[in-house]
């Protein structure tokens, strides 16, 4: 063999063995944020967005097996509702006080997280004034400023709770015509001085608060005085059982004529598989909170209106 012709067969060689063959292309390079990337998990539908976002055990007993209560929010953990066990009886307020003793766990809950605190001693809430006794209750990340939306003790309790989603709220364009007819014609029969004036939507809402596997359609209308645009000819909130807008169910309506209403949560509170509601009313100067037990075909209040009403 010529030297010619060897230098070309080690070339060949070596070029085949550079380049590989077709089959064989090392995969494309990853870039950096493609490498730091982790692989995706798949989700689980069943899972609530609640229990995706907190990662916080909230396993264990709950009622009727044990006693509960369910706060909201005011620079301290003011109890709108609670289950007595020993006495089988909802309650409200104050009545819910020798419910959770200093130590007992509390979970807090808001859109994007969860801690489990500790109670604390007795405590004003930011709407409490004179020199009674506090009503409410302090926990030391409450008294740090850490915010929340609404808090249950124990923390087992919080599986018995459904967050309502702020996209609710507004105008309400998940309203269907048919829906907007129901409640202003159900606005018309509370109060006849509605009469043709238009029922406005502040909140509609899909929920299971029987427990039936079907949604409730909850709504909050309010109806502008056309002779003073500051105040309500009516504003009230109601519930479709089973999403029947033709069977509207009044939760409660405005006394002053300047509040309106929205859902914030619910809280099957005695475990019976019916959820009371955790109704927010909100005027110009301030707001309040209550909680209402569904009975059938009316609500009733559990106690009174917390402190900002």
């Amino acid at each position: 063999m010529s030297s010619r012709l060897l230098l070309t067969v080690i070339a060949s060689a070596s070029l085949l063995a550079a380049c590989g063959k077709e089959g064989d292309k090392p995969a494309p390079e990853a870039s950096a944020g493609e490498a730091a990337k982790p692989p995706e998990q798949p989700r689980d539908p069943d899972a609530s967005v609640d229990k995706v976002v907190t990662a916080v055990d909230i396993t264990g007993p709950v009622p009727p097996e044990i006693s509960a209560t369910f706060f909201i929010l005011d620079g301290a953990l003011v109890p709108l509702g609670c289950f007595d066990k020993a006495k089988n009886k909802l309650a409200a307020g104050k009545d819910c006080l020798s419910l959770t003793p200093p130590g007992a766990e509390v979970y807090l809950k808001s859109a994007h997280s969860a801690q489990v605190d500790a109670i604390g001693a007795p405590k004003r809430a930011l709407c409490e004034i004179g020199d009674g006794e506090p009503t409410s209750l302090a926990s030391p990340l409450v008294d740090s400023g850490a915010v929340f939306d609404w808090a249950t003790s124990p923390k087992s309790a919080a599986q018995k709770v459904l967050s309502v989603s702020p996209d609710t709220w507004g105008n309400a364009p998940s309203a269907s015509d048919e829906e907007r007819a129901a409640v202003q014609a159900a606005a018309a029969a509370v109060d006849k001085q509605v009469g043709a004036n238009k029922a406005e939507l502040h909140q509609a809402a899909s929920i299971d608060l029987d427990g039936d596997g079907k949604d409730e359609r909850v709504f909050s209308a309010y109806v502008v005085n056309p002779r003073d645009t500051a105040r309500y000819l009516f504003s009230g909130i109601f519930v479709a059982r089973g999403s029947d807008p033709t069977k509207l169910l009044l939760v409660e309506q405005t006394r002053t004529n300047s509040e309106v209403f929205k859902l914030r949560a619910a809280a099957d509170l005695n475990g019976d598989g019916v959820h009371e509601l955790w109704i927010n009313a909100a005027f110009d100067e301030g707001g309040g909170d209550r909680m209402y037990q569904w009975k059938g075909d009316k609500f009733e209040p559990l106690g009174k209106w917390t402190c900002g009403m």
